[in-house]
Order: C-alpha cells, then structure tokens, then sequence
C-alpha cells in the first residue's frame, strides 16, 4: 500500500535524521514511499532487497496512513489489505484472527513468532512504525507460517534524537484513551537511547463488548561499537475484553434474525483476561561491508483466562435456540525463541549474491485446562431475556487438563541472484525438526482419562522465484512457495500428529507509471492448505485433520499522486476459493446432512475492495488542513460449510478531517457515514454486526 505525500516526507524525515539509531540493516535506496518498489521489507526476504527484486506479494501499511484513517484496531488497519479478512473462529472478538487469499493468517513481530492465530491477542496500534504482510506460505523463511500468508508488525525503535508525542482520543460507545511516546538519549550514557511507549484504553463497546487495555513498552539500544548494536525491549499488555460467539443469529428460514443490531445472545459473565510480557534482545554486527550478523532473542510469557459461550445453533422452527453451552479456559504459555543468522553479499564473476544462512531454536511450553457448561435451550431468537448471569448452579464438564511442549530446531538458507540488472532469482530452503509432545487428562466419547500424544517430525519447506525487470520501473515476477508446521493451538483437544501443509503458485507484476506519480501491483494466485483441523459429524467435537481447501484468484492495489496534496490508495480481489475436503457435514435445525466438497470456506468473501482518498491543502491560512473519505466493499459470505447460511455483502463509507497546526494534530474521524446495518464477519451460527454510525476526536502533541 502506498502513504500520502505529506506523511512521506514526515516519516522520511524522521527515518533519517540526525542521530538516528544504526539501523539493522542498512539500506541503500534513500528516500522511498512504503510500499513501492524500491522499497525494502524485511518480511519477504529477511534482507534489504528491494521489493521489486522479490518474486511475491508484499503489502506495507505505514503508521501514517494508521494514524490518518484514526485507525486504532488490526480489523480497520487490514482494510489497507487485499484479500485480507477478518475470520472468528480463532479470534471470537478478543484477538486478532484473518484469512488472506480464503486462508489462515500467521503473526510475526519485528521478524519473530508473535503466538498462534488462535486464542490471540488484540493488537493496538501505538508501538507499531509499519505492517508489513507476505502473501502465501512463508515457511521457508519463518518456519510456522500461515498458508495465506503471513502479518509482520514492525515495532517503533529507540533514536538518539529527542523526540516527544503525547496524546488522546474520545469517541462513541465511551471510547477513551491516552498515549505517550517519548524517544531520546539516555542522560550521561551517550551510546544509548531509549524509548517508552504507553497507553491506556477503554471503550463500552457496540452491544456492550467492553474492552479495557494497558500496555508499555520500554526499549533501549545501545552503540557498542561503531559496527555493533545491541537492542533490548520488553511489553507489558494487560487486555480485558468481553467476547460474543454469536453476533446476530440465524432464524429458521437461514436470514439474519429481523431484530434491533443491537441485539445480545452472549452470556453476560463472558469475559477474557490476557496479559503479556515479551521480552527480546537484538544484536547486530556489521562485520565488514559485505557481511552482517544478527541474532536474536525473544521470551514471551502469556496467561489467558476465557470465559465464553461455544457452541450453539440457529434458530429452530419454533424461535428458539438450540445447543447453547458456555466455555471456561485457562491457558499458562511460555514461548523462547533463539536466532543467529547472517547476510553475505558476495560475486562470482558478473552475478549477485545476497545470501542469507540461519539457525533457530524455538520452545514452546503450554498448561491448559478447560471445562464446558451445558446452558438452557430456552431463549428466544427475538426476545432472549433469560440469558444466564453467571455459571453458579450449572453442572461442569471437564474436556481436558494438559500439558503441550515442543523444541523445534531449524536450518534455512536463502539466495538472492542478480543474474544481470533484469534478471533476478531465489532459491530459500528450510528445515524443521519438530519434537513435540501433548500429556494430560482429555474427554473421549463419554470417557475422561489421561493419554499421551509424542511425535518427532522433520518438515522441509522452501521457496523459489523470478523477477525480469524490462525497465527500471516495471518488474514481472512469478515464484512458488510451500508450507509445513505443527499446530500447538489449545483450540482442538489435542495436537495435530501432522503437519498443516500448504503451497502457492503466483505470478504477477510491480510497476511505477506516470513519472512516479502511480503504483500498480497485480499478482495471480493458486494457494492450498492441507491438513488442517476441522469437527466432522459423529466425532463427538473431537476436530481432526481433515481440512482441505484451494483458493484461486486476482488481487491488486494502486496508488495515485496526481497532483500535489492529493493521494488515492487502493487495494481489491476477485477469488474463487474451495473446499477440497470429503466430509459430511450436518444441520440439525434444518435437517441438511452432505458433503462440503465445493462449497466455499466460513466466512470468505470472493470480492472485496477498498479506497481511501486524502487531500490537503497546500498554501494560505488552511494549509495543513486534510480531509479524507473511504469506501469499503465486502462481498457475501457465509457462516457454515453447508453454505446454508449466508451473510449478505456490504458497502460501508468513512471520512477524516484533520489539521496540523505547528507541534499539534486535531483529527476527527467518522466511520460509517450513513449508518449501514452491516455484518463484518460470521460466528457459529450467526453474524458479528459492525458498528454504527460512531465518531471519533483525537488530539496529538508533537515535539521533536
């Protein structure tokens, strides 16, 4: 994605001035918009190749086009996304879920893991300096990646200039925060700067979702050496956040329940309470001009306490839902990660090298423990009045008491190859060797009794591509890539026994038009995920690996400058994705029992788009004056497998208006101009309903 011109030369300014940390890896292509082809992102090569030597798709979500479209949540920022959708299941409302091209989403953070898809976090927007996301299976590179791709935010870092930014927001449905940003030189300590990012959140929430968050984030680094940096950072995040499984339900007929939007079917004790503390150390050696070292360190200790509704079922022909049930979870996980890898950059005669050698050890270590509630079957679809209060009374079911583990040791090798100045290769190539073990009590058929899972698996991916560069400013690319990872989520009641495998086929194009004034990327797709886990009819809910999807399709994004002061981004896709799986699935309600193979994954729409358009004024009195207007298109999707249960498309406008006067911005931001009644995503049986008409005042002081 590409930021407007101001917010260019803003980050450029402060990307490169005076007393800048040393960066960790130097990159040579001077001043750039994110997101273009001399722009460098990490996420797609580990190195700082320029996008337009790399054979797949990468996006780049800057800061200030977060900060422009008042965006304060992963939901709004992956907008800016193409292809990219929420998904529920794995996030229901107090984490972060997607799909990219119809499938799953992994996260990385500053390069390393950042947790699992499911049962993950909520992800504010204060610490991050950009997004950056690799389309398809990113293995080869990042080990446990998922096959749509994988989200890589890239966190704010220390600067020895000073630098000060403080502010807050109060909006709709009670929202409120503040922030504090705060960079500089250490006192007496020249070689080291610091930094410390805060903030405190809190909203009632549309329906009563509630949401109250803390987090800081300190972080140092220090000049060892003209040639070495050393970066230590550490984040505290406190989140509690009310869930909803259901959204709004289906009725009898397969339509979205004709009842106020504001509507609540969940439990009003669901709650989730997760806290974090993830603490990483960077070190960086610039050995020699051609040869650079980093190794990393991370330790990320995370306790999470649900409460929440499970399953449950449409309406049935008399309004009332059926297989209601509640869900108690307590997860203690400690995740370690060690890295060592390097960057040589080398001849032999008139080729290019930019080879990359790494080593990483990864720990994973979990005790979950969880038990369901059977609930009453007596609520009704249009007036659900006795929903429980709490779970005092209700009979207990114990599903599972266990102990997850896992070491995993890893080997990978990259190689980027200017074959000539148009023609431009990699070869990446990983191994995997996963020990890993899931140990404890686990409910089977009636009975709960202890049983072990201990498995050793050897998981090779790799990654391969080229790019034929005709001009300096249009590059042609097609590259292939696979995918290989052991599923260590609590969701299913026991680990996988084999990978979750995947592979992508791509080809596309990356191109500057208009003496810099457009950017244009195209990119045609194949990608697949095998193995993965999913509930057949008659397992009793016990998931297995049966998943099998394909997704095919055309995904773009442009940007515009036509005249100065003038931006208009945007991203789309058409796609055809399918599930490749053999299972039968069944609806109760409906009395529907066969096959999934065809249908059409949960909860992915085959078109969506969307535009955002910013112009400020340049001259006079109202210089500094922006006004900003977006457009959001969704395309139907559906709730179920069956494909029973239809979510119906939408269109949902936004609009800005901001002003920099001197060291202050003032911002309102309005989301959903005419107050649609829309559905962002599915849940079990029914819809999430995205907010109404809601508005947001924000007010940053900046001193640098």
């Amino acid at each position: 994605m590409f930021t407007p011109l101001h917010a260019v030369a803003q980050d450029s300014a402060v990307g490169q001035g005076k007393g800048a940390a040393l960066p960790e890896i130097k990159i040579i292509t001077g001043r750039v918009r994110p997101g273009t082809l001399e722009d460098v992102a990490r996420t797609g090569s580990k190195t700082d190749t320029p996008l337009r030597d790399i054979p797949a798709s990468i996006a780049v979500v800057p800061a200030a086009l977060l900060q422009e479209q008042g965006v304060t949540e992963m939901n709004d920022a992956m907008r800016n996304v193409s292809s990219v959708q929420p998904l529920m299941g794995g996030g229901y409302g107090f984490g972060n879920s997607f799909t990219s091209r119809g499938l799953a989403l992994s996260y990385l953070r500053d390069d390393l893991p950042d947790g699992g898809a499911q049962n993950s976090y909520f992800r504010t927007m204060y610490d991050i300096e950009r997004i950056e996301v690799l389309k398809g299976p990113g293995s080869a590179l990042f080990g446990v990646a998922g096959p749509g791709g994988s989200i890589n935010i890239i966190t704010k870092k220390p600067r020895f200039g000073f630098g000060l930014s403080a502010g807050t927001m109060l909006g709709s449905f009670g929202t409120r925060n503040g922030f504090l940003d705060v960079t500089g030189s250490i006192p007496y300590m020249p070689n080291v700067a610091g930094r410390l990012i805060a903030n405190m959140e809190h909203t009632d929430g549309f329906r009563g979702l509630e949401r109250n968050i803390v987090e800081a984030s300190p972080s140092f680094i220090w000049r060892l050496a003209p040639d070495k940096t050393l970066l230590i950072d550490f984040d505290h995040r406190e989140m509690k956040i009310k869930p909803d499984n259901y959204g709004l339900l289906f009725d009898f007929n397969s339509n979205i329940a004709n009842v106020p939007r504001d509507t609540r079917y969940y439990s009003p004790f669901n709650k989730t309470d997760h806290t974090i503390n993830r603490l990483g150390l960077v070190h960086h050696w610039a050995i020699s001009d051609m040869l650079t070292m980093r190794t990393a360190f991370n330790y990320d200790a995370r306790t999470l306490e649900i409460v929440r509704n499970g399953g449950g079922n449409q309406g049935n022909a008399a309004g009332i839902i059926t297989g209601r049930d509640a869900r108690s979870q307590f997860d203690i996980a400690g995740y370690t990660t060690l890295q060592n890898e390097f960057i040589w950059k080398t001849n032999t005669g008139p080729i290019k090298h930019t080879f990359l050698g790494g080593f990483e050890y990864k720990n994973t270590d979990i005790n979950t423990v969880r038990s369901d509630f059977t609930l009453s079957n007596a609520v009704s679809i249009f007036n659900p009045v006795n929903l429980e209060t709490s779970l005092d009374g209700i009979n207990r079911r114990p599903i599972f008491d266990r102990r997850i583990s896992s070491d995993q040791t890893s080997f990978y090798a990259q190689d980027q190859i200017d074959l000539s100045e148009k023609f431009k290769l990699r070869l990446g190539i990983r191994n995997d060797l996963v020990k890993y073990s899931d140990k404890g009590f686990q409910f089977v058929s009636g009975d709960y009794g202890y049983r072990e899972i201990v498995q050793t698996r050897s998981l090779t991916t790799y990654s391969t591509g080229g790019v034929y560069q005709p001009t300096k400013f249009l590059a042609f690319y097609a590259g292939y890539s696979t995918g290989a990872f052991i599923n260590l989520a609590t969701e299913a009641q026991a680990v996988s026994r084999s990978p979750e495998t995947s592979d992508q086929i791509e080809v596309g194009a990356k191109t500057m038009l208009l003496d810099g004034k457009a950017d244009l990327n195209v990119a045609v797709f194949q990608t697949s995920r095998s193995n993965y886990f999913i509930i057949l009819p008659g397992s009793g809910g016990q998931a297995t690996q049966d998943g099998n999807d394909r997704s095919r399709g055309v995904e773009l994004s442009l940007g515009v400058r036509p005249v100065a002061g003038l931006s208009i981004i945007g991203n789309g896709v058409w796609m055809d994705p399918m599930t490749l799986s053999q299972n039968v699935a069944t609806n109760g309600v409906l009395g529907v029992t066969r096959s999934v193979y065809g249908s059409r994954p949960a909860g992915v729409a085959t078109h969506m788009g969307s535009l955002w358009s910013t112009y400020q004024i340049q001259g006079g009195l109202a210089r500094g004056l922006m006004f900003g207007f977006g457009v959001t298109y969704k395309g139907d999707s559906y709730a179920d497998t069956l494909n029973l249960l239809k979510i119906p498309s939408y269109v949902v406008l936004d609009a800005a208006v901001s002003y920099r006067i001197q060291k202050v911005d003032l911002a309102i931001n309005i989301k959903n101009l005419t107050d649609k009644t829309y559905f962002t995503n599915p849940t079990f049986a029914g819809a999430l309903p995205g907010n109404p008409l809601s508005a947001f005042g924000s007010i940053r002081f900046n001193f640098n």
